[in-house]
């Protein structure tokens, strides 16, 4: 299974739910390849450091993504791409690779906005590859008494793509990478 993060919009969580996907999936005893597609590799130190195995790729430019993707799933269970910010070339080429695109987006309406336009790429994947790749929203770094969260979590389905159970916002989240560990192995909440 080839998953994709991506989003138009930075700071909403993709290399956060992505190296948490990855390991999830690694400590599944699944074959995990992690390409990093975003040029900040934000993800690079924090997935090299884990103690359990993932096989680690950079990969930024659309021609590497279509041709190494598709190789790399011949020996992999699973593949998890951290997408750049910004509907790029290369945002479109993972999508037109990925089983599953999963778009994150933050408690706003700025958010929700920009993650239409990623929702709009998708679509557009999904017509030329008839179907694939699934997708769907991510709510994340929602706050339970935030009217920006409830106003944005009321406005979501007018985009017409399934929305996954948000993620709360929480410090445990972004201490995690700091430490080069996921949420679980800090002892804070489990996957």
């Amino acid at each position: 299974m080839i998953y994709a993060l991506a989003n138009s919009k930075g700071g909403v969580g993709k290399t956060t739910i992505a190296v948490h996907l990855a390991a999830y999936l690694a400590k599944k005893k699944r074959s995990v390849v992690f390409i990093d597609a975003d040029p900040q590799q934000s993800a690079s130190a924090w997935i090299k450091e884990f103690s359990f195995p993932i096989q680690f790729e950079t990969l930024v430019t659309p021609e590497e993504i279509i041709r190494r993707v598709a190789k790399l799933a011949a020996d992999a269970n699973d593949i998890v791409i951290d997408g750049p910010a910004g509907l790029s070339e290369t945002t479109r080429a993972i999508m037109l690779r990925a089983d599953k695109v999963f778009l994150p987006c933050g408690p706003s309406i700025l958010d929700l906005r920009a993650a239409s336009k990623a929702v709009q790429l998708l679509h557009d994947a999904q017509k030329a590859r008839k179907g694939l790749p699934k997708g769907a929203l991510v709510p994340n770094k929602l706050q339970k008494r935030g009217r920006l969260s409830r106003e944005m979590l009321d406005a979501v389905h007018k985009l017409k793509i399934p929305v996954l159970a948000g993620l709360s916002l929480r410090q445990a989240f972004a201490d995690a990478a700091g430490q080069a560990k996921t949420v679980s192995e800090m002892g804070i909440l489990s996957l």
